[in-house]
C-alpha cells in the first residue's frame, strides 16, 4: 500500500485511507477512536477485540497461554490485514506499533495519530482499569509508575513516528472526548 499525495506532497486522506490511533494503554485510543469514527462516519475497529474474536481468547489469556512474543506475532498478522480496510478508524494495542515493523506498515498504508499522555495521567488512568491489563494488573503506586516510565522509554520514540500527535491529558468527560475527536477530524480533513 502507498498513500496518495496531493499537489504539495501532503498525504491525501480519502475514504480508503485507514486511520490508526497509537499510544500507551490508557491514552484513550478506544474511547477517542469510537468518537472519531462516529464523527467521520467510519467503521471503528479495536485491534485487541479483533484479535480476541479471531483467536477465541482474551488478550490477557493469550499472554499466559501462548506468551507475549506469540501474541505480538498475532498482532502483526492482524494489523497487516487491517491495513487494507478502507473507511476505518483503528485503535491499536499499546505495544502493537513497537513490534514486527508495525509502525512502518501503518505509516505506509494509512494515517497515524499518536494520543500523547503524560506519565502521571497514564498511571492514574491505568490504576482504575488495570485488572484487564495483563502486563500491569499486579502493579500499584510507584511500581506501576516505574513500569510505565520504563515502557515509555522504549515506546515513545516509536509512537513519535506517527504522522500526527495530539495531547490527551485533559480528557476527563464525554465532552472532552468529543472535542478531541473533532480536533483530530479537522486536522485530517485538511
Amino acid at each position: 500500500c502507498s498513500p496518495k499525495r496531493g499537489k504539495e506532497g501532503r498525504e491525501m486522506i480519502t475514504r480508503d485511507t485507514p486511520i490508526f490511533l497509537v499510544g500507551y494503554m490508557g491514552s484513550g485510543k478506544s474511547t477517542i477512536g469510537r468518537r472519531l469514527a462516529d464523527r467521520m462516519e467510519r467503521e471503528f475497529i479495536d485491534t485487541d477485540i479483533f484479535i480476541e474474536r479471531r483467536f477465541h481468547e482474551s488478550v490477557a489469556n493469550m499472554f499466559t497461554s501462548v506468551g507475549e512474543e506469540a501474541f505480538r506475532r498475532r498482532e502483526a498478522v492482524v494489523i497487516e490485514e487491517l491495513s487494507g480496510f478502507p473507511n476505518a478508524v483503528i485503535a491499536t494495542g499499546g505495544g502493537l506499533p513497537c513490534h514486527h515493523g508495525n509502525m512502518e506498515l501503518m505509516n505506509q498504508c494509512g494515517v497515524t495519530v499518536f494520543l500523547q499522555v503524560s506519565l502521571d495521567v497514564l498511571a492514574q488512568r491505568i490504576e482504575l482499569c488495570k485488572r484487564t491489563r495483563p502486563t500491569v494488573r499486579h502493579l500499584s503506586g510507584a511500581a506501576l509508575e516505574e513500569h510505565i516510565r520504563q515502557a515509555m522509554e522504549v515506546r515513545l520514540p516509536i509512537y513519535q513516528q506517527a504522522q500526527y500527535s495530539i495531547p490527551c491529558d485533559d480528557i476527563c468527560t464525554p465532552k472532552d472526548e468529543i472535542r478531541v475527536a473533532e480536533e483530530i477530524a479537522l486536522l485530517l480533513d485538511h
